[in-house]
């Protein structure tokens, strides 16, 4: 279910069809969990600690569901997403695939409705490397409310330092655990990064590719078709400003979907703060007034 237009262009950081590939072909290694080499104890804690306990997960790249099982036992729901079919039928093979609060998901973070929203973002084992970690990570975004937790390699590469740079400079708030394992039996030791970047105060840059006039004005135009996260864009873009009210104007065609959507958005990130209402063929976005402040009429 991923886009095979992109496969192998160089967007997600290496080709994509040569790693699902892989994925495929080590599937039917009956003998061998995807990932066993790369996971130890005490990155599976680490990465537990970034997880809320109830929270809503969605996990990327669950593979053959090493770590889905215990991200379950601390989510209160868990989507497992792969794009790889032979990995998804292993991962259903397991004991946790009749529980009640996973779903499994074959695809990419593309593939799904960008109106589905999780607390926290969890990357296991995605395919993806280099500028390709940073656009997942961008595209997730728009889909979170607390945080995107990535599980990164630190032997032979060094994605994890490129990631935290970018990220950061995109406005991520950044945080980095290096993990170690306890020695081996020769001594050895095995060595892995958790990443975390907090989206709750993140707000994206409107690029002229979205095309939305947002200086200073009360007036916010929406190109038709919305591009993907514009919703979440907006939500996310009033909550930082200091306007009491926007109105947002689309194409007719899209105000029914946009509004659905802003309503969604609205919901998960600003609860109590913002409501949504229709305004003729427009939509108005109106911060609420605080218990404390005495009410006053929108015009």
């Amino acid at each position: 279910m991923h886009d095979s237009a992109d496969a192998g262009s160089g967007q997600f950081g290496v080709p994509i069809e040569p790693a699902l590939a892989r994925r495929e072909r080590l599937a039917n290694m009956a003998d061998y969990t995807f990932g066993q080499e790369r996971v130890f104890p005490e990155l599976v804690e680490a990465l537990l600690t970034e997880v809320p306990e109830g929270a809503n997960v969605l996990e990327v790249g669950a593979a053959s569901g090493l770590l889905t099982h215990p991200l379950l036992e601390k989510a209160g729901y868990l989507t497992a997403l792969e794009p790889s079919s032979g990995m998804l039928r292993r991962l259903l093979e397991t004991d946790v695939a009749g529980s009640s609060r996973l779903s499994v998901v074959q695809g990419m973070v593309e593939d799904m409705p960008a109106e589905n929203f999780f607390d926290v973002a969890v990357v296991t084992f995605t395919p993806r490397r280099g500028v390709g970690l940073l656009r997942l990570l961008l595209e997730l975004a728009m889909r979170v409310i607390d945080r995107v937790v990535m599980l990164l390699d630190t032997e032979g590469t060094l994605d994890w330092a490129y990631l935290t740079k970018a990220a950061t400079a995109q406005g991520f708030d950044v945080r980095l655990h290096m993990v170690t394992s306890q020695p081996g039996e020769h001594g050895e030791r095995k060595h892995a990064a958790v990443f975390v970047a907090d989206v709750g105060r993140w707000v994206p840059s409107l690029t002229a590719h979205d095309a939305w006039d947002v200086s200073d004005a009360r007036e916010l135009s929406v190109p038709y078709p919305a591009p993907r996260g514009s919703a979440t864009r907006l939500v996310r873009y009033f909550l930082t400003g200091g306007d009491r009210a926007v109105l947002v104007q689309t194409d007719p065609r899209g105000v029914e979907r946009l509004y659905g959507n802003l309503r969604t958005a609205a919901h998960r990130l600003a609860k109590d703060e913002i409501t949504v209402r229709r305004h003729g063929e427009h939509i108005q976005l109106v911060r609420l007034p605080k218990a404390e402040e005495e009410a006053e009429p929108f015009e």
